[in-house]
């Protein structure tokens, strides 16, 4: 039972952490679009272009959110 109990309390921390990250992704999106710009472009000067394929970890299908995808003009 407590191992039962401690798996749902572990699932659902990741669960909200996920969530938190989107929340605060988009309100850097949104209210601070310099920043988000500055961010993206150090983040291909660090990585790499990004990668075309939209593949993912099955394990984070669900709990993140492309920003792309959040456009309204964008079908999903």
């Amino acid at each position: 039972m407590t191992e039962v109990l401690n798996e749902a309390i572990h699932d659902y921390e990741r669960k909200h952490f996920w969530e938190e990250l989107n929340e605060q992704i988009e309100r850097t999106q949104r209210e601070d679009p310099r920043a988000w710009a500055d961010y993206l472009a150090e983040r291909e000067l660090v990585m790499g272009p990004r990668s075309r394929s939209r593949r993912i970890a099955p394990e984070w299908e669900g709990l993140i959110t492309f920003p792309e995808e959040n456009d309204e003009g964008h079908p999903r």
